[in-house]
């Protein structure tokens, strides 16, 4: 963590030589994200649930269905004269995955998490969302095209996502109207390591930013307590958002 704000602060001390050339945005953006990997699922079911309640925990919360996510930060990049582009990102996250819930197995029931000898499970629907709170740290090189009075920016580079915390919470309804909740903190996850590519169209002080990241960090040995398994769990995330240059 502290190489990456050395490294931000000697970008920025180099930049004010060039002065002139560099342009300061803050960001706001949408966005859906989802885990990725044969660890992750897309349906899943509620272990030691209590009718009205928050007791239990989803069995898998790593959701392949994309969630909505949000942040904001700042951009700092120079532009050079022939187009290149070197810019810093940084800023937070709300990351939030999907998983649809199908059953619940009730303590209230007599049943021990999904232990077979018991009664079958309850049926439910719902959903449990996995979110995540990061600082994002994004180093970029790219290129500048100018169309008329329009301007593309095309910045392919890495981020760096530091968890502050993930927590889970989801609610699961039964026929007979019962509410089943769980209400998690699933800890804080290892830094993720990814491959990003973003757009902006800009006019004037405004622009239209679009991004793709790719979660390059296999979060499945954090999640099986570092064992060594054939699981895959990485972060994915498409965005969509504003900018605007306050210089």
């Amino acid at each position: 963590m502290k190489k990456t704000f050395l490294t931000l602060f000697t970008f920025l001390v180099l930049t004010q030589l060039h002065a002139q050339n560099v342009e300061v945005s803050l960001l706001g953006n949408t966005g859906l994200f989802r885990y990725t990997g044969n660890y992750t699922t897309s349906a899943s079911f509620i272990n030691g649930a209590v009718a009205n309640s928050k007791a239990g925990y989803t069995n898998n919360p790593y959701g392949n269905k994309f969630g909505f996510s949000y942040g904001g930060g700042v951009q700092v990049q120079y532009v050079g004269r022939s187009g290149f582009i070197f810019g810093l990102q940084g800023g937070y996250q709300i990351l939030r995955s999907r998983v649809d819930l199908n059953d619940v197995y009730r303590t209230d029931l007599n049943q021990s998490g999904i232990d077979i000898t018991g009664p079958g499970p309850t049926a439910a629907t719902g959903q449990t969302y996995l979110q995540s709170q990061d600082i994002n740290v994004n180093p970029y090189i790219g290129y500048r095209l100018k169309i008329k009075k329009v301007k593309l920016d095309l910045m392919p580079g890495f981020d760096l996502g530091f968890n502050l915390n993930t927590h889970e919470y989801g609610k699961a309804t039964d026929m007979g109207g019962n509410i089943y909740k769980t209400d998690l903190d699933r800890g804080k996850f290892p830094a993720d390591f990814r491959f990003s590519f973003r757009a902006a169209l800009s006019y004037n002080k405004f622009s239209i930013t679009t991004g793709f990241v790719q979660g390059l960090t296999n979060f499945s040995n954090h999640l099986l307590n570092d064992s060594p398994t054939a699981y895959y769990t990485h972060s994915q995330l498409i965005s969509l958002g504003l900018a605007y240059r306050i210089r």
